[in-house]
């Protein structure tokens, strides 16, 4: 599917319409899938596979929560893939970093560290099969992220957002258009035509490269990809992934995922934990390490600062 440049998209997440035919004249839609390490948005399924029926070209992003640390922002990749997936959309489409200030997503570092970063996540999901987009304002790509570097490596993959004015905008003033490279899609407004929708506008064409996925192999693709996850008996909720953890320091096992559980070990800078699952609750994010007499549970990242890498 392709969309010529010139053309008028939306940009949706859980808090606009769960059918975006209802937003008409627009001729994509870029989805919000996931954020962080812990949220899907509810209403994406719905969102793409309308965009789709009402001929839309349908797009998603991910809200990034990784600041400067490349191996998080693998892991949200990750995440980011599997929620692409697990509401249709295929490979070959578009799927966006979001990257900037606020819910927890740290950018005040250096311009380097956050590029390479970002670069990380953009990596990661182009290994998927997916085409990369990088999300952020004009006043942030312009002094904490190196555009040269990232548009080197993936030209024409920036999406900025700048709104020269205020208010109901139906249409962008290119007068007020940020001297920018490698634009490919510029958010103009908030309020796109008055429908508290963000209005977005291709500046090159779009196309999609996806191929239809055969019915009888698309249901155990997404089984495959669409990690599982369970609340346990104490309400918080738990996602599968293995992986292991090298801490940087000692660091409690306990018993349960609560820093009052009793503690049945230690671990120190240099051990290696094999994990099958983690969680994020009460301001921490645990892993959980198989044993040879159950499971032992600890703290890999206090809110989004990690305590040790990740592989």
């Amino acid at each position: 599917m392709e969309v010529a440049k010139r053309n008028y998209g939306v940009d949706v997440s859980s808090y606009q319409d769960s059918n975006v035919a209802n937003y008409s004249g627009a001729k994509f839609a870029i989805v919000k899938v996931s954020e962080g390490l812990d949220y899907r948005n509810p209403k994406a399924g719905s969102q793409v596979s309308t965009a789709k029926d009402s001929g839309m070209l349908p797009m998603a992003y991910h809200y990034g929560r990784f600041s400067s640390n490349s191996n998080v922002a693998v892991q949200e990749a990750n995440y980011a893939v599997n929620s692409a997936k697990a509401v249709g959309l295929n490979a070959g489409s578009y799927l966006a970093l979001d990257y900037e200030q606020g819910s927890g997503n740290e950018t005040g570092g250096n311009a380097g560290d956050n590029t390479t970063a970002i670069l990380a996540f953009l990596d990661t999901i182009v290994n998927a099969g997916y085409q990369p987009l990088l999300y952020s304002g004009a006043a942030l790509f312009k002094s904490k992220i190196d555009t040269g570097k990232v548009l080197a490596k993936y030209p024409n993959c920036l999406w900025v957002a700048s709104y020269p004015v205020s208010g109901a905008v139906s249409k962008p003033d290119f007068g007020y258009f940020p001297s920018m490279d490698g634009v490919a899609i510029w958010q103009f407004t908030d309020n796109w035509r008055g429908l508290n929708v963000d209005g977005n506008i291709s500046l090159v064409d779009l196309k999609t490269d996806s191929k239809p996925v055969a019915q009888s192999s698309k249901p155990a693709a997404v089984k495959q990809s669409t990690p599982q996850s369970w609340v346990d008996e104490l309400g918080d909720t738990w996602y599968k992934e293995e992986g292991k953890f090298y801490p940087n320091g000692t660091i409690n096992i306990r018993y349960g995922a609560r820093t009052t559980s009793d503690i049945i070990g230690t671990v120190t800078k240099g051990d290696c934990v094999k994990y099958d699952a983690y969680s994020r609750h009460g301001g921490y994010v645990w892993i959980r390490q198989p044993r040879s007499n159950g499971y032992g549970y600890l703290v890999c990242r206090q809110g989004n600062d990690p305590w040790g890498r990740f592989e």
